[in-house]
Formats: structure tokens, C-alpha cells, sequence
């Protein structure tokens, strides 16, 4: 038995099955704090969860659909974008209150930077920055139709998904030059990166059920890795050694030990799990579960 993940073996429990909006689809857990923003894009509104007691501590009413929210260092601020109107909406946590509305595009994914000045939108077809801070946009980038995901690297680039093209390409956020790093044979959505930022993810949209592990230093694949079928939300836990993957095909959730590439838990829950989030301590994950309107608290050891 590995002991890299003993602590993980154990069954998951489910902690809390929190009822939210309608069609939530993305949620950020605040790194200081403990609160939760999710968003629920058919009725246009952002529960904030109180990680602690398990329930929703308010319901927000916004001028979007809302598709991607992050949370600013500090905890204090949440940036939401969604479809309806080209805005990112600034929430003040506290008090419950929208504090600002930043022109810039409708958004699918987000980024935020480390020290919380930059905001990084993702419509499918451009990535927008705007200085949150300042609450002012700060130009467009064109990516080509049909692009997804918004990952920022540590050391400054701001990876997204061609999935026409089936390419990965990165921005340089400090030039804002966009190339393309790599081509893979089947289409792809989504990247994670391990906690060093040394290699990325790509789960395959296919039935196979495959996950190529790349080399950020050389945009090599490394490994094809097997995975449940249809995969999505892939994520790693914040020490690296646990990876979560949701399965359409399965309708499953599993947990993955990186040192071994081995299932240590498969579950099922809810109706259609998605967007996992590990808590800073990688002892919970946080899903959305988006046709059961409703976030799923799952306890890992």
C-alpha cells in the first residue's frame, strides 16, 4: 500500500448536500475565511455557503447568468462573469452587496492573478483583462472560436483550450502574446496543474477515458493515463497527491493516487456531479451538482 495517501483511503463521506440556485455550475472556496461562492446560472444568482455550518448563509441576485466566479487572496472580494451581459461582477463577501460592475465581456472561465490585480476572462472566442482593483478593463485578446478553461501558472501564463483545433495555447500575460504549445490527437476542454506548476493535465473528451500528462518546460506528453470514460473536472489536491475526476459516462467520481495511478475511491452522487474543488487542506472536496441544484461536501480523512 502506498502510504503517500493512506489518509485518503478511507471511504469518502458525504458531509453536507447543501440545496442551492438552479443549475449551479462553478464555485470558488475562499483560502481565507470560510465561505463558498457558487454559481447558479439558470436563475442569475450566487450562493455563499458557510463552509463551516454546511448551509447557505445568502443568496445573491445578479445582472448575469453567471459561469465562473474566483475570490480574491484576501477572501473579502468574489469576481463572477457569466452570459447576459459583458461585466464582471464585483461582490463584496461581507456584507452581501455587489460593490462594482467592470465592463469587459461575457466569460465562461476565469483567472485571477496572485496578488488579486488582474482578472483573466475567458467568452470562447477572446481573453479580456481588467485590473479589479482599479475597476477598469485593460484590453482583449482574440483566441480563436471555441476556447475554454483560463489556468494561470505560477510564472505568468495564462493556458487555455482550442477545442476545434485540439490545441493548448498560452498567453504571455505580461505581453499578451498568444501561441500555440501543443497539439494533441483528440479534443480537450480543461487543464489542471500539479501544485509546483511543473505539468499539466488534459483530460480527453472521448469515451476512452485518457488523461495526457504534459511537460510544462517542454510541452512533451509525457504519459497517457487512464481515467473513467468522458472524463471532466479533473483537478489535483494541493499537495499533489490525490487527484479527483468526475465521469459523465459513469455519472462517478474518483479519486486517484498520482504516485501509483490507482482508483483508491470511486462514488456516486447526486445527478450530474461536477467543477470539484479541494479545500485548502485537501480534506474535502466541494461539487456541484448541476441538474440536482445542490453542493455535495465530501470528507476524505
Amino acid at each position: 500500500m502506498n502510504t503517500s495517501v493512506d489518509r485518503y483511503l478511507r471511504k469518502p463521506i458525504v458531509i453536507g448536500n447543501i440545496e442551492v440556485g438552479r443549475e449551479p455550475n462553478s464555485l470558488a472556496l475562499a483560502v481565507q475565511g470560510s465561505v463558498a461562492c457558487v454559481c447558479n446560472t439558470e436563475d442569475s444568482t450566487l450562493s455563499l455557503i458557510d463552509t463551516i455550518a454546511l448551509r447557505v448563509s445568502a443568496v445573491m441576485r445578479l445582472p448575469i447568468q453567471p459561469l465562473a466566479v474566483v475570490i480574491d487572496p484576501s477572501g473579502t472580494r468574489a469576481y463572477v462573469s457569466g452570459m447576459g451581459k459583458p461585466l464582471v461582477v464585483v461582490v463584496d463577501i461581507a456584507t452581501h452587496n455587489i460593490i462594482g460592475e467592470i465592463a469587459a465581456s461575457e466569460g465562461y472561465a476565469l483567472a485571477l492573478n496572485a496578488k488579486g490585480d488582474r482578472v483573466y476572462i475567458n467568452d470562447n472566442r477572446q481573453v479580456c483583462v481588467v485590473d479589479p482593483l482599479a475597476g477598469k478593463p485593460l484590453g482583449c485578446f482574440d483566441t480563436g472560436s471555441l476556447t475554454s478553461a483560463a489556468v494561470l501558472s505560477r510564472d505568468g501564463r495564462l493556458f487555455f483550450c482550442d477545442y476545434l483545433h485540439h490545441e493548448l495555447k498560452a498567453m504571455n500575460t505580461a505581453s499578451g502574446e498568444i501561441a500555440t504549445v501543443l497539439s494533441l490527437p483528440e479534443p480537450f476542454e480543461e487543464l489542471a496543474l500539479d501544485p509546483e506548476g511543473h505539468f499539466g493535465y488534459v483530460p480527453y473528451r472521448t469515451p476512452a477515458g485518457v488523461v495526457a500528462k504534459i511537460d510544462l518546460s517542454s510541452y512533451d506528453v509525457v504519459d497517457l493515463l487512464p481515467v473513467p470514460a468522458l472524463p471532466h473536472g479533473f483537478i489535483l489536491s494541493p499537495d499533489g497527491r490525490l487527484a479527483c475526476c468526475c465521469s459523465a459516462a459513469e455519472r462517478s467520481v474518483s479519486f486517484i493516487d498520482t504516485g501509483t495511478w490507482q482508483v483508491v475511491s470511486r462514488f456516486k452522487a447526486g445527478q450530474y456531479l461536477q467543477s470539484p474543488v479541494f479545500s485548502a487542506d485537501g480534506r474535502r472536496v466541494y461539487l456541484c451538482d448541476s441538474s440536482g441544484n445542490a453542493v455535495w461536501v465530501i470528507a476524505l480523512g
